[in-house]
């Protein structure tokens, strides 16, 4: 029966893929201006299209489905085994976020379903192999990280503690895992930040290097989206600690609170001798998107100068 689920979900998620491509191609047709295809309005416009015009694609009839159309094909799965069972196959054929009919079947055994998406997470080691390439050690996670993707989506707070653990105990971590950390983190939004907060003081004496870099960047964009004064202070905090200050003053630029301006502008005037190019660029332009005066910060580097 299992080999069965698994023949038919690999027709029905090959033939998925085909059709959403042809609907992504009439969708985009004739749409060329960059401006138009990144904003949040035509993403959401484009999402929202894509949806729509799949729905008649589920309840067709599929040739080679036991149960005629994919819309009985997951109405069929009855046991969590079999359901988990599809989700990986999906998570393996799939790019993006995974269809709404299977993750209706997924979220209706509840907390169970949520366990085992946990299970999966952590089934793999984060860090590659000695002697692994990119492409088997992202295809080796892509179960786990879509279901991070999932967890993080479903909000799901017992997975908090052993996601963030398994991530912060890495040395360096790779941009896919952290990718897949960060849409996890995002979503829990206020929920979160405690968590992220307790977690980037307690390594601020350590340099705050590695997987505490990522922290601070996802704990940024949740301010962005709600702004705390926690988050705020936690910001400051990583600025004064963080090894590699770059990150952080890019942080506080983009969290976009003008009381940072003294602290990265008395920074700049204090060790403007020993500061790198990237760090002193970055920082003025943090200043700059804070609305602070940079017509008094001394420039080492003369670019300032050059330009008049």
């Amino acid at each position: 029966m299992e080999n069965q689920i698994r023949q038919q979900a690999v027709l029905l998620f090959g033939e998925y893929n085909r059709v959403l491509g042809e609907v992504y191609n009439e969708l985009l047709e004739g749409v060329s201006n960059e401006t138009t295809l990144a904003s949040s309005e035509f993403q959401e416009y484009l999402q929202n299209s894509v949806v729509n015009s799949l729905q008649p694609w589920f309840a067709a009839e599929l040739d080679g489905l036991s149960e005629g159309t994919p819309e009985g094909f997951f109405d069929s799965l009855l046991k969590i085994e079999d359901v988990m069972t599809v989700f990986t196959i999906a998570a393996e054929m799939l790019d993006g976020d995974l269809p709404d009919i299977l993750m209706l079947r997924v979220g209706a055994f509840g907390e169970a379903s949520s366990d085992r998406l946990v299970e999966m997470a952590l089934a793999h080691d984060w860090t590659p192999a000695e002697g692994e390439d990119d492409d088997a050690f992202r295809n080796k996670l892509a179960v786990g990280l879509a279901a991070l993707r999932v967890l993080g989506q479903w909000t799901y707070e017992p997975a908090i503690e052993p996601v963030l653990n398994r991530f912060c105990a890495l040395s360096e971590p790779d941009e896919y895992v952290a990718d897949g950390i960060k849409a996890f983190v995002v979503p829990f939004a206020e929920k979160i930040v405690p968590e992220l907060s307790a977690r980037i003081e307690g390594a601020a004496g350590a340099g705050l290097k590695g997987p505490f870099e990522y922290l601070v960047i996802y704990l940024t964009e949740i301010g962005r989206a709600e702004p705390d004064e926690e988050i705020f202070q936690c910001l400051k905090k990583a600025f004064r600690n963080m090894e590699h200050k770059v990150i952080a003053a890019i942080c506080l630029g983009d969290y976009g609170d003008g009381r940072a301006v003294p602290l990265l502008k008395s920074y700049l005037d204090r060790h403007v001798r020993e500061i790198d190019r990237q760090f002193f660029y970055e920082t003025v332009s943090a200043i700059k998107r804070l609305g602070g005066d940079i017509s008094d910060i001394q420039d080492p580097f003369r670019d300032f100068s050059k330009k008049k």
